[in-house]
């Protein structure tokens, strides 16, 4: 069993509420409470594996929530694919106001296990929740990496070692210098973790992810800025905007996939089986004097 580890942890909560009738009475005799029924935790996010390379419809792997007291399966999910967003998965977890069969109580932990397709199984992920009685459920965003990771850069250990074995083989190896993974030894402004998880060649000064063309909108009303960009697949892309570089507030920013297309935040590009590799986006103009912008691989 390999481990589990999760990356870029949110938290945001649903607006809708529940509103139970027998609260006060709970409350004021607690040891003869039935066991009520509470908004489900869910947890949502993006699954990968250790180049960041998002499950889709074409490897669909399969999660599962357990009571990390107990180690009782409470609940179970399936990868899924969306091309307007990053998220491949949500896992929604039933909660009672004490422990239950089929359920658990507010704050307690979970222990994740994701099975891959070829039977491999990772675990190690714990999680806790916050649903409470008669307030609204928690969704928390979880975003997962099959990683095993006992190296100081918090890198896959067979990736480190790929990344190792392509710089000591490439123009760029200095004999007696250490490898970095960290550094841009191909001098492009990527460093060398962030293009391979990009899927991006770090060793190739030519071979980075950019924004490849930008057209500024015509005259006619409602016209739009247009740009592209290069992708890899099985990766998720969002673009973001800012109004200075000198001190940068970059903002997600939203686009369409054709003229009058309907506003979405993300590209997210199947695994295989996808022949696009330079989107075009459509977006209207700031209003501003001038603008900035940035793809973000996920």
């Amino acid at each position: 069993m390999k481990n589990l580890t999760a990356v870029d942890l949110t938290f945001r909560v649903a607006v809708i509420a529940l509103a139970f009738a027998s609260l006060a009475a709970c409350a004021a005799n607690p040891a003869a409470a039935p066991a009520q029924s509470v908004t489900p935790c869910t947890y949502v996010g993006r699954l990968m594996d250790a180049e960041h390379v998002g499950f889709d419809t074409n490897r669909v792997a399969e999660i599962a929530a357990y009571d990390a007291s107990s180690d009782k399966l409470v609940a179970t999910t399936k990868t899924f694919f969306k091309a307007d967003s990053r998220r491949n998965y949500a896992l929604r977890i039933p909660m009672a106001s004490k422990s239950v069969d089929g359920a658990l109580a507010p704050g307690s932990t979970v222990r994740i296990e994701v099975k891959e397709p070829n039977g491999m199984v990772w675990s190690g992920l714990v999680v806790d929740n916050d649903a409470e009685i008669g307030g609204p459920g928690s969704v928390k965003e979880v975003d997962m990496v099959l990683a095993y990771c006992t190296n100081a850069y918090g890198i896959d250990n067979d990736l480190l070692d790929d990344l190792r074995r392509a710089w000591q083989n490439s123009a760029y190896h200095v004999e007696g210098e250490t490898f970095d993974p960290r550094k841009d030894y191909d001098g492009d402004g990527m460093s060398t973790i962030g293009e391979a998880l990009s899927g991006t060649n770090p060793f190739d000064p030519n071979d980075c992810l950019s924004i490849r063309s930008f057209r500024r909108a015509g005259q006619d009303a409602g016209a739009k800025d247009v740009l592209t960009f290069e992708c890899r697949p099985g990766r998720s892309y969002r673009l973001e905007v800012t109004d200075s570089l000198e001190n940068p507030n970059w903002q997600t920013k939203e686009f369409s996939r054709d003229e009058n297309g309907t506003p979405i935040n993300y590209i997210n590009v199947p695994s295989t089986g996808s022949s696009e590799e330079t989107p075009t986006v459509y977006l209207l103009p700031q209003t501003g004097p001038k603008a900035f912008f940035r793809i973000k691989a996920d």
